[in-house]
């Protein structure tokens, strides 16, 4: 029996489906939504501004004093296009082989989760290195100014390896970050990040009801204080690690997505000898504040 000759068109429904079954099921798994702030755009670049902090209160005494905040450094935000697609060959509609031309929707979707992934990642495995810097031109781990017009430094970069000692040690320099007048930010990390390598190390630290490290029962302050840990597969360092404050990663991490995934067929396939379908995606990402994380660089 011939085959219609709209066969391109009558796959693409299918071929969809499976396409977002997958897309949807490692989404699910992804560690982007957790630590990023996922934001949609309408425009080419998107643009953060920081400003600086208030400063106290004081009492009233009859008049409001108003306060004027700096304003601090302009992070940009660009968003690239990713597109990758695939063939379906006529001759594989005409033999039956649907079991071949399934596998193919599918292992571009997790491509194309593994590059955002990837990319995501990527802030964290670049975070100690100078060429990708933020918005006050130093790296996302490092000695930062405290604003453009004071040239004064602190720094959210260690070399500590990960154990129940440098976390609390952590935790105390993390509450010590300071705003742009010098006051106290607040910062709660609760968050251990870590490669694959260092799971039963950071597993360890949270999860035991007392200290590890020591062979007197000691209560765990890391436990009461409510510190979990995550592994990251895409974390290439097998010694690195951050600690991280997720309420302040949502409002400074920023994932920012101009067109969603899509799965669509190309209209330029030759439909009579084989259909061309392809997925497009464009995004950008980034960070426009430290004081989130800290992170360790172990030699």
């Amino acid at each position: 029996m011939a085959i219609s000759e709209q066969w391109a068109e009558l796959l693409l429904p299918g071929l969809r489906r499976i396409f977002e079954v997958q897309r949807d099921a490692l989404a699910a798994v992804s560690l982007v939504p957790g630590l990023f702030n996922i934001i949609p755009s309408t425009k080419a670049q998107e643009f953060d501004l920081g400003i600086g902090g208030f400063g106290d209160w004081k009492a009233y005494k009859g008049a409001i004093e108003y306060d004027d905040m700096e304003q601090l450094w302009k992070t940009t935000y660009t968003h690239e296009e990713y597109a990758r697609g695939f063939k379906v060959e006529r001759k594989l509609v005409d033999d039956d082989q649907y079991n071949i031309i399934n596998r193919r929707p599918r292992g571009l979707a997790l491509s194309a989760m593994r590059t955002r992934e990837k990319h995501a990642a990527s802030v964290f495995n670049n975070a100690h290195t100078s060429t990708y810097a933020g918005g006050d031109a130093i790296e996302l781990c490092g000695a930062h100014p405290y604003s453009p017009s004071n040239s004064s430094t602190q720094s959210n970069d260690g070399t500590s390896a990960l154990s129940y000692d440098a976390v609390v040690e952590t935790r105390r320099l993390m509450r010590e970050f300071k705003d742009d007048r010098a006051q106290l930010v607040q910062v709660n990390p609760t968050l251990i990040l870590h490669p694959p390598e260092l799971e039963e190390t950071a597993s360890a630290i949270v999860n035991t009801m007392n200290r590890v490290d020591v062979a007197d029962y000691h209560d765990s302050f890391i436990r009461r204080k409510g510190i979990t840990n995550v592994g990251w597969d895409y974390l290439t360092d097998a010694n690195n690690w951050f600690l991280i404050d997720p309420q302040l990663a949502k409002l400074f991490l920023l994932w920012i997505d101009r067109i969603p995934l899509e799965f669509e067929m190309d209209p330029t396939s030759d439909f009579r000898l084989e259909a061309r379908y392809r997925g497009y995606m464009r995004f950008s990402y980034g960070f426009s504040d430290w004081r989130w994380v800290y992170g360790h660089l172990v030699t």
